[in-house]
């Protein structure tokens, strides 16, 4: 499948795909695991804008400069 990267921010990447395997466009959000370097995604609503606006949503609400920095 051919991801369009739409932001960054840190280790995380929000990627759109358009396919027609459902409805409407697929956006997931991309992390790379600092320590380990394996990625993990995770799908999130197509109303979010922004890698940290995704971030935000898939961890409640919490913003993402509230988190400690990863090592």
């Amino acid at each position: 499948m051919q991801a369009t990267e739409l932001d960054t921010w840190q280790e995380y990447t929000l990627l759109k795909i358009e396919n027609n395997i459902d409805i409407e466009p697929i956006y997931l959000l991309k992390m790379t695991c600092p320590s380990t370097g394996h990625l993990h995604a995770l799908r999130v609503p197509p109303k979010v804008c922004s890698a940290k606006e995704a971030i935000s949503w898939v961890n409640w609400g919490i913003d993402p400069e509230e988190f400690q920095v990863q090592t």
